[in-house]
């Protein structure tokens, strides 16, 4: 029997649980009105890295670039909100608030509008840490060669591109175990995990308990006899944007994480994660809203975009699905590429998702294997994973080595090079996209496509295996001497030749002798001037 004081104390404790309960919440402000910061002075907000970036690819410093107005947060904090995450560009906070404050949060000059994100208030003021451990999964294997050969790692890594300089962004749920694991040793010990952020938590440990983003970022960064990652010697930044619950705040999380990329001057980000249904059916997408302007994550791609930042994710595992077959947000965008999943048979993965978009553009954009992908166990040894979460950084780490080839291209240029080397480029579908790419036949097309463009003068093959390239000179080179200079890139002159073209001879062979796989340059100076073409020995 309960007395009616006790039950009085129960429903007043009840009351105090209620009141004190926390959701979050995006704010977006009206104006960056009162900023401090100004787009004429970028190095008090970008680093030179990020501001480099925008320089070579001549993107002008915006003002969404721009800190949000700190006075406009500090004025949420006097009300009682707790702040947490700001953006750029879409300016806005992420806070924790009761729900009753929400309309005096709403009723201030300067705010815009507020967004419910997601329940319970799981973010920390303090960072607090916690690990877990997980079993190893799958078979093992004791080498990573063949779905680096699908797409020419393995003759990009032979030339000496393997990331080095790159700056790679892997924004994923967690990467459980990472600091003991020795094919990771290389990053920790050469310090090139230049940061790492829970956003879901606010700590700066990604090493939860779970395993997904350790195993991506083991097809892109692992370096061991057993597995060789895309881009080993690339720097990485890791940021956990995913929660165990599907709730909109996610996307947010994903925007907050790449504006902090932008800042450091990330050259690629991967994300293999994707949205579409929520928790709370009142967040959900609908397949209309997969048309690249639509979900906040999409949008945020796009303006991550426009700062000419590369973009790689996964196209989604739901191929098989009859509620929702096509790609998930942000594969839908139209500035990043959204990678499928192909098997062994170079065939689409059953559960790879399909396209097109809502506004019917060819999506996947390309695919790399997923079925059976090579990656790290919590332990160390090598396990298999499926999914187009790990055919994602298969291609991000293509990009990052053609980027190393030709530093110069915008990173518009450089996703429609990866789509102009697909498999099926001239007859692309909306199972695979444009097909499977491959390292040798990109830079084959960025050489005969661009940088500059030298139509009458034709390097084969290139890249080369053999001990000699050849040139063959157009008609405007006939009767007249040329020199032709081997040149290492950083200027120095291996071999050198002097050649006269004629209708009949019109050809040279240039000896590479015991010269070392890399980039080199083959340097024409003739009466109409000089250029140089690119050479890869592989």
């Amino acid at each position: 029997m309960v007395r009616a004081g006790s039950i009085s104390l129960i429903l007043y404790c009840l009351t105090i649980g209620l009141s004190s309960a926390q959701d979050r919440y995006m704010v977006f402000f009206t104006d960056k009105s009162g900023t401090t910061f100004s787009t004429s002075n970028p190095q008090q907000f970008l680093s030179s890295r990020a501001i480099a970036r925008r320089q070579r690819q001549q993107i002008a410093i915006a003002e969404n670039d721009l800190p949000v107005n700190q006075t406009y947060v500090e004025a949420l904090e006097t009300l009682g909100a707790e702040t947490y995450f700001t953006t750029k560009w879409m300016n806005g906070v992420l806070i924790q608030a009761e729900p009753g404050l929400i309309g005096a949060i709403e009723a201030l000059s300067f705010v815009d509008r507020t967004e419910y994100v997601g329940p319970d208030a799981p973010l920390s003021a303090d960072g607090s840490d916690s690990d877990g451990a997980e079993s190893a999964q799958g078979a093992e294997s004791t080498q990573s060669d063949f779905q680096n050969d699908m797409i020419g790692i393995s003759a990009m890594h032979q030339a000496g591109f393997e990331g080095q300089g790159m700056l790679i962004a892997v924004f994923d749920e967690g990467f459980n175990n990472l600091s003991s694991i020795p094919a990771f040793d290389h990053l920790f010990q050469e310090n090139r995990i230049l940061y790492t952020h829970d956003f879901t938590i606010n700590r700066s440990n990604v090493e939860n308990n779970v395993t997904h983003g350790r195993r991506v970022l083991s097809v892109l960064a692992a370096r061991s006899e057993e597995l060789t990652g895309t881009a080993p010697e690339a720097s990485f930044i890791l940021s956990i944007t995913e929660a165990s619950g599907e709730y909109r705040v996610e996307e947010y999380n994903w925007l907050f994480a790449a504006e902090k990329a932008d800042s450091a001057g990330v050259d690629i980000i991967n994300t293999s994660l994707g949205y579409n249904l929520f928790l709370d059916p009142s967040m959900d997408y609908s397949l209309s809203d997969m048309d690249g302007r639509t979900t906040v994550i999409t949008r945020a791609t796009n303006i991550a975009a426009s700062k000419g930042i590369a973009l790689v994710t996964s196209a989604g595992n739901t191929g098989q699905s009859q509620l929702w077959p096509i790609i998930t947000a942000p594969g839908d965008s139209p500035h990043n590429l959204a990678v499928g999943s192909v098997n062994a048979a170079l065939q689409k993965a059953r559960i790879s998702s399909v396209g097109p978009s809502a506004d019917n553009r060819v999506k996947p954009d390309v695919a790399a294997l997923g079925v059976s992908t090579a990656v790290t166990g919590t332990d160390g040894s090598v396990t298999f994973s499926d999914g187009t979460s790990f055919a994602s950084p298969l291609i991000a780490g293509l990009m990052a080595g053609v980027w190393q080839v030709y530093p110069d291209l915008t990173a518009n240029e450089l996703l429609n090079l990866i789509r102009l080397s697909g498999s099926q480029y001239n007859n692309p579908d909306n199972q695979i996209g444009f097909g499977i790419p491959n390292f040798i036949t990109t830079v084959q097309i960025a050489g005969e496509i661009g940088l500059p463009v030298v139509e009458d003068l034709t390097v084969y093959p290139n890249p080369v295996s053999d001990s000699f390239v050849n040139l063959a000179f157009d008609t405007s080179f006939f009767n007249r001497e040329v020199r032709v200079e081997l040149v290492r890139t950083n200027g120095q002159v291996i071999n050198e030749y002097n050649f006269i073209p004629t209708e009949r001879d019109n050809r040279i062979q240039i000896g590479l002798g015991d010269n070392p796989p890399g980039l080199y340059l083959l340097k024409v100076v003739g009466q109409g001037g000089s250029f140089a073409k690119k050479l890869i020995r592989l």
